[in-house]
């Protein structure tokens, strides 16, 4: 059984029912947790593979002493599964069925203008390897869903 790790972001936990509901009938979540403030070393390590990138420090500040909602489900083929429900990374090229297609607002050519990550709703594991460090980081905040 396969698992993987989703986040909605801080501009979205607002739409935290919504958005969990329509991710719970593609695969059983198994672990989920609202973390009310998160900590600057958390975000730091969770988005530790793009340090040394330009938007690094504005992506951490967009999160550091804010809310998100986190989750682990599982189920065959569940890393693809919630790839494809959360859609493409620009919420103004997601399919329009998907997470970020349904409730993104932001566009990637915006965000890089300014020089702040965009605001894409979720994010989600891309790869088994991706899964495991993840949950390793927020395990703390895990209860049983």
């Amino acid at each position: 059984m396969e698992r993987t790790f989703v986040m909605i972001k801080p501009d979205h936990v607002d739409l935290a029912d919504a958005i969990l509901a329509d991710l719970d009938g593609l695969a059983r979540r198994v672990q989920s947790a609202r973390v009310d403030a998160v900590p600057r070393d958390v975000i730091e390590a969770h988005y530790a593979p793009h340090l040394g990138k330009p938007f690094f420090g504005y992506m951490c500040d967009s999160y550091v002493d804010r809310a998100v909602v986190i989750a682990v489900y599982e189920g065959d083929g569940v890393v693809k599964v919630m790839m494809d429900a959360i859609g493409a990374t620009d919420p103004a090229k997601a399919a329009p069925n998907t997470i970020r297609g349904k409730y993104g607002t932001d566009s990637l050519d915006a965000a890089l203008a300014d020089k702040r990550p965009v605001k894409n709703v979720a994010h989600r594991s891309d790869s088994g390897s991706e899964v495991q460090r993840e949950i390793a980081i927020w395990e703390k905040y895990f209860t049983e869903a």
